[in-house]
């Protein structure tokens, strides 16, 4: 494959491959590096994507082969998988095939010798949990650890784009109304990673656990205006992760100091109206 490099502002910009390019978290990563004069390679199984400002690559990461053709000469490689729960999620995809794709993604990186790689992890995978759309990503940071690539995972909280969607008239969901949760806007994610491309030196063998604000659904209801509606549901796996559950600490002020654009979920619904 023979990649073209480009300048920006007369300077040799740097090559970035994304995984995950036409999604919600690598969309929002090309859009960033983008905008920061990165060259990106967008990565998709699908020859008829078009991404805005990136250069569109056919690989599949379930082939290691077509995975190592693309990172050929890249400077880093952002790597997320389909969450299981994902209704556009491939056909027969499950946690397994997710951890699968992120070991293979770490596997072609350092085969083409990518000097850094930045993993979307989640917030609850920090350690085994019983979850396996939670122990999916604790296994793939796991490979990444034993195989010795520079990385840097990214925990993301709960979306703030899951929670709203325009003429909502209620909120639904899993959360328990009076329990706090840590929020993240997916465009802040691509912020955040954008920065941390630029800084490899600051960044790899790190984690960060993403997070603008701190609320309870009813606050968050309240922000939308609209009723709050704790539902259940017979899945096992789903009631453990949100039964219980812990916030970890964020220091949403470093992160803020980062990214001074990182926004609250009232930003956040401002933008969105």
């Amino acid at each position: 494959m023979i990649v073209l490099q480009k300048t920006f502002w007369g300077q040799m910009m740097k090559t970035a491959v994304v995984t995950g390019a036409t999604g919600k978290q690598g969309g929002a990563v090309v859009r960033h590096l983008v905008e920061a004069g990165w060259n990106v390679r967008a990565l998709t199984r699908d020859p008829s994507a078009q991404v805005t400002g990136a250069a569109v690559v056919v690989a599949d990461q379930d082939s290691p082969d077509s995975l190592k053709r693309a990172f050929s000469g890249a400077d880093a490689v952002f790597s997320v998988q389909p969450a299981p729960h994902d209704p556009r999620s491939p056909q027969g995809y499950s946690p397994a095939v997710e951890t699968r794709w992120g070991r293979n993604v770490a596997d072609a990186a350092l085969a083409a010798d990518v000097p850094h790689l930045v993993y979307a992890s989640l917030v609850a995978s920090t350690s085994q949990s019983g979850v396996a759309s939670f122990d999916s990503k604790w296994e793939v940071e796991q490979h990444i650890a034993d195989i010795g690539l520079p990385t840097t995972v990214l925990r993301p909280t709960t979306f703030m784009d899951g929670l709203h969607s325009p003429g909502m008239t209620r909120l639904t969901h899993l959360l328990h109304p009076a329990v706090r949760y840590h929020l993240i806007a997916v465009d802040d994610i691509g912020a955040i990673a954008a920065q941390v491309f630029a800084d490899p030196a600051r960044f790899a063998g790190s984690s960060l656990t993403l997070a603008g604000d701190l609320l309870t659904p009813l606050e968050i209801a309240g922000l939308i205006g609209v009723p709050y509606e704790q539902i259940q549901v017979d899945d096992p796996e789903l009631r453990k992760v949100f039964a219980d559950r812990a916030e970890p600490p964020v220091d949403v002020e470093a992160l803020r100091a980062l990214h001074p654009g990182l926004r609250t979920f009232a930003a956040f619904l401002s933008e969105a109206h």
